[in-house]
């Protein structure tokens, strides 16, 4: 124990273990908003793009209402996509390990970070050298904490691990570097993280409690007497550089958004609620059973509502407990834990969103339950049970079984956040009230052809969620599919009425248009989406589709130049201005053996375009000799196929397509319906 390498050989224990009990999530797929802000964002797919992000906030994500300035979220994944594409060859830039192994890295860090900062904070109660075994414990009971698995698995909450990450590095800094205080180097890493999400900025009032509680040694007792005041006020002016710089960036990031989603239900009510909620993540700290994606608690709505009563009873307990526990210097870690908790936990309480929960928004709170509860650990250990050595052991021999239970639990979340149909299917039995987790159960249903389970899916989706677009949207398509056109049309209508402001509604009811030869309507509708969000790469890809199938070339040179300054490197767009500017290339001459596979590519769109679609194919098989896994010329195989009623080989063509790229939206498409047709 007196070796002073030991802390660190058993830190670099607990990081093992971390990596073995998340050895099973590397490659977990992406899921739910992780398609607006990655797979459907395209500004990532170009570093050049990296100094837009922290200009135009419009380049975060594919949905207006979800467009928030974090340039530095976005330019992690745009590292992410280009590392993809380095480890796919150039193939796809989807490949999620580089994305897992980014907010795995950053969570490590915040683990060792953490280890540090626990030193500083026990210190101000004791001078024990034992402290940093117990600031050990801490490291293996939040790094193995089976709730915090839905952060690191859900690639985009990777906001919540920037945002912690910087604060628990500005903390290190200004506990353990004393002397550099007064360069103000500790606000940098929370100057960042105001970057990445928007509560970094609870870094200031948690640093003046730092110092009023453990640096000048206050009870929060002694704020009820105006003669204590003084402490307070010299504790507020520590906190005021970081309360300035965080505020004025909060106020920037605000006016870069223009639209923002909030909850559809009363603020009030939302705010209400929050008191239980704070109940439900501290009974899920001690026991994480029942976890689900996307819950289905309901919101308060009564003032006669026995969970309002439940609440505020217990956050009234919760407070008294903290200013009890402040009048003893040997519990002001535990004290100073509960306030850490409440303070990071206040701006999605006071802020109604969308849900009135997420486990990853305690991300950062549990840090310090943690405290806390090492706090109560230590001073049962050497106060009550200090000359019962039997009880001594059993309590570190508890903690280390319930550790390894996290750890088991983690382990097992990982399976279950493994693809969309596991995670989905986990909350429909979690959560049975949740019309979005019955959606999108249902959409990874039909995406393997289970049209008939996918059907019922939506249809308990719509029990409770009956004025979801995109609900409306995925039973639209589900229709579509099954050659019931009528009712897919009224239910594209159901959701332009429901998601007038979503470019996504706009965007399928033109592909179904498209599908169904009406040219003219489906080109207004896709422009109505585009102005709506021009960034929008589906659209942009559906109109150039119209535009060629028209040989509208003026127009379609048009877009695909615009496309080409939102992203250089779109082989889609080049290849349709190639096209527009030359549509009648390589229909008369016979093919080089020294063209490029794009060129080839491009002669099968001009050979599509033209109503050769023996000679597409044939050209895209060329194509495919230089270039064994060219995902669009297995696209266009299919298309051409599909033109020819060869469904079987179409159906063939397209699946390869997706094999080599899980996210391509037009072969899933080509896809979709070469099947439908081959159910008639």
């Amino acid at each position: 124990m007196n070796n002073k390498y030991t802390p660190l050989a058993l830190l670099i224990l607990i990081v093992l273990c971390m990596i073995g009990t998340y050895s099973n999530h590397f490659n977990n797929d992406f899921h739910f908003d992780d398609s607006h802000s990655i797979t459907d964002n395209g500004f990532i797919r170009d570093l050049k793009n990296i100094p837009l992000f922290f200009k135009d906030v419009k380049t975060s994500s594919s949905m207006p209402t979800h467009q928030g300035y974090r340039p530095v979220v976005t330019t992690t994944l745009a590292i992410d996509y280009a590392l993809s594409l380095k480890k796919t060859k150039g193939k796809d830039g989807y490949d999620t390990f580089w994305y897992h192994v980014s907010n795995f890295s950053w969570f490590v860090i915040i683990v060792v970070l953490f280890y540090f900062l626990q030193i500083q904070l026990y210190k101000s109660s004791s001078a024990d050298s034992a402290h940093k075994y117990f600031a050990l414990l801490g490291c293996a009971w939040y790094g193995l904490h089976t709730v915090n698995a839905e952060t690191v698995n859900y690639i985009i909450s990777r906001s919540d691990i920037l945002s912690t990450l910087a604060i628990v590095s500005s903390f290190t800094i200004y506990t353990s570097f004393q002397n550099l205080r007064k360069y103000y180097l500790y606000v940098i890493p929370v100057a960042i993280g105001m970057l990445a999400k928007e509560t970094t900025i609870m870094f200031a009032p948690a640093l003046i409690a730092y110092d009023y509680m453990l640096v000048q040694q206050k009870s929060l007792m002694d704020l009820l007497n105006l003669k204590e005041l003084k402490g307070f006020l010299k504790s507020l002016t520590i906190g005021l550089p970081a309360l300035m710089l965080c505020g004025a960036l909060a106020a920037y990031s605000m006016s870069r958004v223009e639209v923002f989603e909030m909850a559809s239900t009363s603020g009030g009510w939302y705010k209400l609620t929050q008191p239980y909620i704070l109940l439900h993540y501290i009974s899920q700290f001690f026991l994480p059973f029942g976890l689900s994606a996307d819950t289905d608690i309901p919101m308060i709505y009564s003032l006669a509502d026995d969970r309002l009563f439940i609440g505020f009873g217990f956050l009234v307990l919760l407070l008294v407990l903290i200013f009890k526990t402040s009048d003893h210097k040997s519990w002001r870690p535990f004290s100073f834990g509960l306030v850490w908790f409440l303070l990071m936990l206040l701006p999605t309480s006071l802020v109604s969103l969308a849900e009135v929960t997420n486990d990853h928004r305690v991300f950062l709170p549990y840090l310090g339950l943690v405290v806390s509860m090492v706090c109560l650990v230590y001073n049962l250990y050497n106060g009550l049970l200090k000359n019962i050595q039997v009880a001594r052991v059993g309590l570190l021999s508890f903690l280390l079984l319930a550790i390894g239970g996290y750890a088991y639990g983690t382990y097992q979340r990982n399976i279950v956040w493994a693809k969309d149909e596991s995670l989905w299917k986990d909350v429909t039995e979690k959560s049975p009230n949740n019309g979005r987790g019955w959606m999108n159960y249902g959409l990874t249903l039909m995406g393997r052809g289970d049209y008939i389970n996918a059907e019922y899916c939506y249809n308990q989706a719509l029990k409770h969620t009956p004025n979801y677009y995109i609900l409306h949207v995925n039973i639209a398509i589900l229709q579509e599919a099954t050659g019931r056109k009528k009712e897919a049309e009224e239910h594209y209508k159901q959701a332009l009425k429901f998601g007038p402001g979503y470019v996504e509604a706009y965007y399928y009811y033109a592909r179904f248009l498209y599908n169904s030869g009406r040219t003219t309507e489906a080109e207004i509708y896709t422009n109505k989406g585009l102005e709506i969000f021009d960034g929008h790469l589906y659209s942009r890809y559906l109109l150039m589709d119209i535009l060629s199938f028209n040989r509208d070339w003026q127009k379609l040179a048009a877009v695909a130049q615009r496309t080409l300054q939102m992203y250089p490197n779109d082989i889609k767009a080049a290849n349709s201005l190639s096209i527009a500017t030359n549509p009648n290339a390589g229909l008369s001459s016979p093919v080089s053996k020294t063209l490029t596979a794009a060129d080839l590519l491009n002669q099968s769109l001009a050979l599509y375009n033209a109503g050769k679609f023996r000679e597409c194919i044939n050209t895209c098989y060329r194509a495919l000799a230089l270039q064994p896994n060219y995902v669009e010329a297995y696209n266009n195989i299919c298309s051409a196929h599909n033109q020819l009623l060869e469904y079987d080989s179409a159906v063939a063509a397209c699946s390869k397509a997706i094999e080599l790229r899980p996210d391509y939206t037009l072969a899933k498409n080509n896809l979709n319906w070469a099947k439908s047709q081959l159910k008639k």
